[in-house]
């Protein structure tokens, strides 16, 4: 694998240049011609932009069945939530959801860390999985989502590899059938500046082939000196319609982001203690400006058919290839390393270029029928999965680079010995075919929803030298759930899950060996209740899960062993709307414990608490409000304790005629907080410190 060239991470003038072209071919319009959409209050009062899903089909899942009538916890996080949030990341999107703990790794420019129910999610895009491995793609940028939804529980046997607690679907931005469209400017804390743009509507008078061009570039820093997170990414795409019951949609993401790694890995002494000389402050950089940095590239086609056979059956296909490199240069504070008495620590060392292949499809009929009293929606369908994973240039020296000052850093002292044998890593390829059938079928009030799938995957080790080492699996995984649904709203359920999921990647040894596929079990109960009115929905569950081969993480960063979990717990979350005013609870309490040793799951909090608040005055003005409860969360081994942290964010924003201007914090009094240990005198995490941002949006 070639190495990726950093300079070619800064694009800047293609994406401007596409902008004005753009925009110069909008049609002019008068001031008073668009306003903004306003908060339509009905004489039920709800707004048309709440939060409580307010359409009786919602776009979730693979089934068209509405949430209420799931027997499965589900959550969905619009635009209109992102943006009142000011999320940044799909980690910003998540943390006013019940049953996840989301930035559990603190400030990351590498991945959206979070969890549900207590384990890490696997991350899809659009129905189909989005990432394998580690250090080896982009995160996707929230502006180009139209939604996140949260399926929580086993979602595998329709999804081919999910996590026990969950998975999160992303749903990309698609061309609409009207013409519409915004530019948005941004400003922020970290010297962080950012333009976007998103257009869409019909390309043809006829309408039927629709395009949307969505597109955004960023030039920011972090709290951490020396870290920057840049980012540009352009995503057109088209539907072609060619009749009523027939739709074809291409969707291409080209997407770039340019920096550092935000972790620094330092030592529990300083950080979480106070340490000989106090405790050093989150912006504390031990790298070396100019070499280290962390550059990411990917490139991506996605197809989409759907096609009416008849009133009653539906063919749908989604598939999708992605190219995507990474280079890796990066020092940390050697884990385990003693903080001299005046502040000097040696570093690690790492180096490592890594490129991904993956090719994913999945292709389903469904069919709506009835059979006596009993109504049914069947679904049938075929996945695949080829991820392949490659790695080169490859330097790991636990004490290789030198040694650096953690209160007074000077750089300018590369150790470049320790870089002058990079090797060639085992490449990883899982292939996975899967086989699915469910049925949503309702009997008058009562629901019962089954699903069965069967998998056959192989996880393989390609040898620099030497034999391959493969694995072959074959799985059978399932799902049952049960719901009455009471004519005032109020619908109890039950449900159990199995998952499968592999696992690319190694175990971080110098053996490499491949990874066993993580399996388990979930039993849940619950209730859902929407009010008639639709200005009150509540959710609450209890779960209940076992789960085989979960993946933890070892004494130094990238390596992993394997072992056991099991976890219990309840979530609620309460949603309510008055005229305009508006409300969001959630609440997430569980035990968390490795099956083998009994211990507490590390960077895992127990208990979870959010509340957030929007209101609407007469005046265009708008403003919002919330708080953000972390319990406390241990690292390996049970230890050390993280002490729990209580967090502010707000919002106020202002609406006139085409233009909307907003203004939004998180951690509002800019508390410095440690959000995760590795174990017992090794190293931490600082959380995300105050960010503040002011947005300019024009809509047209």
């Amino acid at each position: 694998m070639k190495q990726v060239n950093s300079t070619a991470l800064r694009p800047g003038s293609s994406f401007l240049l596409l902008s004005s072209l753009i925009l110069a071919s909008l049609p002019v319009q008068s001031e008073d011609s668009v306003e903004l959409p306003r908060v339509e209050v009905t004489s039920g009062g709800v707004a048309e932009n709440s939060y409580i899903p307010l359409e009786k089909e919602p776009k979730v899942g693979k089934m068209s069945v509405p949430i209420e009538d799931s027997p499965y916890s589900i959550a969905v996080i619009d635009q209109s939530f992102i943006q009142d949030t000011g999320a940044k990341t799909i980690q910003d999107a998540l943390l006013y959801t019940s049953g996840v703990y989301s930035g559990a790794y603190g400030l990351d420019t590498r991945v959206d860390a979070a969890n549900i129910r207590g384990i890490s999610p696997s991350l899809y895009l659009d129905g189909l999985r989005q990432l394998y491995g580690s250090y080896n793609s982009v995160r996707t940028n929230p502006y180009a989502l139209e939604s996140i939804e949260v399926l929580k529980g086993p979602s595998s046997v329709l999804y081919g590899q999910g996590e026990l607690g969950g998975i999160v679907n992303s749903v990309s931005k698609l061309p609409k059938d009207e013409q519409q469209g915004e530019i948005w400017a941004q400003y922020g804390s970290f010297n962080r500046k950012q333009l976007a743009f998103d257009v869409t509507g019909p390309a043809t008078e006829d309408g039927k082939l629709l395009y949307r061009v969505v597109g955004l570039q960023r030039d920011s820093e972090t709290q951490v000196d020396h870290v920057d997170d840049d980012g540009f990414f352009i995503s057109p795409s088209f539907t072609w319609r060619p009749s009523d019951d027939t739709s074809f949609t291409v969707l291409f993401n080209r997407q770039q982001n340019s920096g550092q790694v935000s972790a620094q890995f330092l030592p529990q002494s300083v950080t979480l203690d106070s340490g000989v000389l106090g405790r050093v402050s989150s912006d504390t950089f031990v790298g070396e400006p100019g070499w280290d940095r962390y550059d990411r590239d990917k490139t991506e086609i996605t197809l989409m058919l759907d096609h009416n056979l008849n009133d009653a059956w539906k063919f749908s296909s989604v598939a999708r290839y992605t190219e995507s490199k990474t280079a890796t240069r990066e020092h940390w504070a050697r884990v385990g390393a003693t903080v001299s008495p005046t502040g000097d620590i040696t570093r690690s060392i790492y180096m490592a270029d890594k490129e991904t292949r993956i090719f994913n499809i999945d292709t389903r009929l469904e069919g709506l029928f009835d059979i006596g009293v009993t109504k049914h929606n069947v679904l049938i369908g075929i996945d695949h999965q080829d991820a392949l994973w490659e790695e080169d240039n490859y330097i790991s020296a636990s004490n290789g680079g030198t040694s650096i000052n953690l209160y007074n850093p000077v750089y300018g002292n590369l150790n470049t010995a320790a870089l002058a044998n990079p090797s060639d890593r085992p490449d990883n390829q899982i292939r996975q075919t899967g086989f699915y059938i469910a049925d949503h079928m309702e009997i008058g009030p009562v629901v019962l929803s089954a699903a069965l799938r069967r998998d056959w995957a192989k996880n393989t080790l390609l040898a620099v030298s030497g034999p391959n080492t493969k694995s072959d699996e074959k799985e059978t995984t399932g799902r049952a759930g049960i719901m009455y649904r009471f004519d005032n709203g109020f619908s109890p359920y039950a449900s159990y899950a199995e998952a499968f999921t592999m696992n690319l990647g190694t175990d971080g040894t110098a053996a490499a060996n491949t990874l066993d596929p993580t399996t388990g079990v979930q039993r849940e109960y619950g209730f859902k209740y929407l009010s008639e009115d639709k200005t009150l929905a509540i959710t609450a569950a209890y779960f209940d899960i076992t789960q085989n081969k979960r993946i933890k993480q070892g004494s130094t960063p990238g390596g992993v062993s394997q072992t056991g979990a099991t976890i219990d717990g309840w979530e609620l979350q309460v949603n309510k709307r008055w005229n305009k005013y508006e409300t969001q609870f959630s609440y997430t309490d569980m035990n968390a414990d490795d099956a083998e040793t009994g211990e507490r799951l590390a960077f895992v909090a127990e208990k979870v608490a959010s509340w957030w608040n929007k209101y609407y005055f007469d005046t265009n003005w708008r403003v919002g409000a919330g708080v953000r409860y972390i319990g406390t969360n241990v690292g390996s081994g049970g230890a050390p304790e993280v002490p729990s942290v209580t967090l502010y964010d707000a919002m106020i924003g202002y609406s006139y005629k085409n233009w909307d201007l907003s203004l939004d914090a998180k951690n509002l009094s800019d508390n410095e907080y440690i959000a995760w240990c590795r174990a017992e005198g090794f190293d931490c995490g600082f959380g995300e410190r105050r960010n503040v941002t002011a947005n300019v949006r024009y809509h047209f």
